[in-house]
């Protein structure tokens, strides 16, 4: 009888450091937060690139104008043809179709405390699909070629 007793303190012993040690392992496991009020917001404008015989910048594209000027050796007439923003939460998707049918994906995937900041997001094309972090106020530059025309996806991220 004696030993019975003995033997379910050594269980419990036993058990106990097992589960101290898993909980030791656990918290040694990085864990990246995401909480339910992480929250992103992408600003997408739809470009259209085209060769003209005289230069023309849409107005409402000023601030791309040194990004604009990298593609002007093909292209040197630029218009805006959509802008949307698109407000998502932590694993939220949402699509754009874009001006040659395909649909353009973007998924948040979380909010990553810095220094600095990022916005953790899936950018998804037909046979292409990126990971990104992005810092708020950050933006990237997607081009798909068309036959006589270019269509740019301006994405900026804002917190």
């Amino acid at each position: 009888m004696m030993r019975d007793v003995s033997m379910r303190v050594s269980r419990r012993r036993f058990a106990a450091q097992i589960a101290a040690a898993c909980g030791v392992a656990w918290l040694a496991v990085p864990v990246q937060a995401q909480s339910p009020t992480d929250q992103a917001s992408f600003e997408v404008r739809i470009i259209e690139g085209q060769r003209a015989a005289a230069p023309k910048n849409d107005p409402r594209l000023a601030d791309l104008q040194r990004e604009l000027a990298a593609l002007q050796q093909g292209y040197n007439s630029f218009s805006l043809l959509s802008a949307q923003t698109l407000r998502l939460t932590a694993n939220q998707r949402a699509t754009v179709k874009l001006p040659d049918g395909a649909d353009l994906a973007i998924q948040l995937l979380a909010v990553v405390a810095g220094p600095p900041m990022r916005v953790r997001h899936v950018f998804e094309l037909p046979k292409s699909k990126t990971i990104r972090a992005v810092a708020p106020g950050g933006r990237t530059l997607d081009v798909r070629n068309g036959a006589d025309r270019l269509i740019i996806i301006c994405t900026t991220v804002q917190r």
